[in-house]
């Protein structure tokens, strides 16, 4: 988190201070508001998003701003034009279902963009992850307090039926998928910082301690992975000997036993010791494959997977199942096989930036918890975070010599438009 030379490029500082007011608004208003049901708390979001997205036009038609590109932009475009092709066709048992999903994904595209947009600079990324992993440390220690004080009640205030309730994190679940993205930034701190590592070491045992409070099975074992997984790539990128890095990765385990030993782990041990802890998600996971061998090239559409799945339903609980509990099965019943390799390869475009950077690996932690839950269908605006993450990911890893390229605007020439490329490697990340 070495602060790096300032953004040379003058004429993107507007847009890049619109992207700082981005990822506070994005920060503030769609986690704390995660817990509302009404369709204002993520129509807020997106209007906003879409308002950024107005804004860097407009930055782009006066000032002809840098125009950076990656991969995923194709991707996301391609996922959210699919469920547009879906409704076209009309191969979707629920069209508002699907429409709902048009708009998710064009909102996660434009997040993504912006994202990309807006943190090329380094000092301002790294404001960003700051800002994440003290927001990320204050919902851990709120989560944990609320969970033993009032589980009942969301904020102290806010009463709610919901049991596995976390800070504004209705669901136990994608708490523990936030946590997966802020504690590799906390890990790297912890091993950058020499004089306040054990502070963020403390801070990383208090996020692990509270999924593990949570009773995330999966999650705590993805958290335990992403520890080795940031180990690891940090010994090989900084040329450390594992001596010169157990100091850090001591206090850390010492803290998260402290704070594991005050918070308790009696209820996710409970649920490990179950015969069969996977037994309704497997089965709900063979459901969803039967759905898309069944529709392999087009799929439900998107959004209907509760529509179409009783009459592939292999039990009856007597509770409405409302998600497959693994989103890659699901992409596949709901998109078809052309879906589920979209995901695919942005799961694969993203391995690149994750292990360059370190502090990225938890978006493969996410995609990996993907496997037993469902973080990007029931919550839009974990998805737009997700995506806003991964452009801040992304955006640090961009060569300037093949992506930072500034198109005209249209009160400019094109005729001077090779001038305006950057070929020069000086910038580093």
């Amino acid at each position: 988190m070495t602060p790096e030379p300032r953004d040379p490029q003058p004429h993107s500082q507007p847009f890049a201070r619109l992207g700082e007011a981005f990822a506070v608004a994005l920060c503030l208003l769609a986690f704390l508001t995660l817990w509302v049901s009404s369709r204002w708390a993520v129509a807020a979001v997106q209007i906003g998003i879409y308002a950024l997205a107005l804004g860097w036009l407009a930055a782009f038609a006066r000032r002809g701003v840098p125009v950076r590109f990656h991969p995923l932009v194709v991707i996301l475009a391609l996922a959210a034009l699919w469920p547009l092709l879906q409704l076209a066709l009309g191969r979707t048992a629920y069209v508002w279902a699907t429409e709902n999903a048009a708009l998710d994904w064009f909102t996660r595209l434009a997040v993504f963009f912006l994202a990309l947009q807006a943190f090329h600079s380094e000092s301002r990324s790294l404001r960003a992850r700051r800002l994440l992993l003290w927001f990320g440390f204050a919902a851990a220690v709120q989560a944990s307090l609320q969970k033993f004080t009032a589980p009942e009640r969301i904020f102290w205030l806010f009463p709610t039926e919901l049991t596995g309730v976390m800070g504004p994190f209705v669901y136990h679940n994608q708490y523990a998928a936030f946590i997966e993205t802020v504690l590799p930034l906390a890990l790297v701190a912890a091993l950058q910082q020499r004089e306040r590592s054990w502070l963020y070491a403390a801070v990383a045992a208090v996020m692990i301690a509270s999924v593990i409070a949570g009773e995330s099975r999966a999650g705590a074992f993805v958290l335990f992975l992403e520890t080795l997984a940031v180990l690891a790539l940090w010994k090989r990128r900084a040329r450390w000997s594992w001596r010169r890095m157990w100091p850090a990765a001591a206090v850390t385990a010492l803290f998260a036993l402290a704070f594991v030993a005050v918070m308790g782990s009696g209820p996710l041990w409970q649920k490990l010791r179950r015969a069969d802890p996977w037994g309704e998600r497997r089965q709900l996971t063979y459901s969803s494959v039967e759905m898309a061998l069944d529709r392999p090239w087009t799929g439900f559409g998107l959004g209907a997977w509760s529509v179409a799945y009783p009459a592939y339903a292999r039990f009856d609980d007597g509770l409405f199942d409302n998600q497959a509990h693994n989103d890659w099965a699901q992409w596949a019943a709901e998109g078809g096989i052309p879906f589920f390799l979209l995901m695919l390869a942005l799961a694969v475009l993203l391995v690149r930036p994750a292990l360059a950077t370190v502090w990225g690996i938890g978006l493969l932690g996410v995609l990996l918890h993907c496997l037993v839950d469902y973080h990007f269908q029931q919550r839009p605006a974990f998805g737009y975070y997700y995506f806003a993450l991964a452009g801040l990911a992304v955006a640090a890893r961009l060569p300037p010599s093949r992506w930072w390229c500034k198109l005209p605007s249209p009160g400019e020439s094109k005729s001077g438009q090779g001038e305006l490329c950057h070929e020069s490697s000086s910038l580093t990340r």
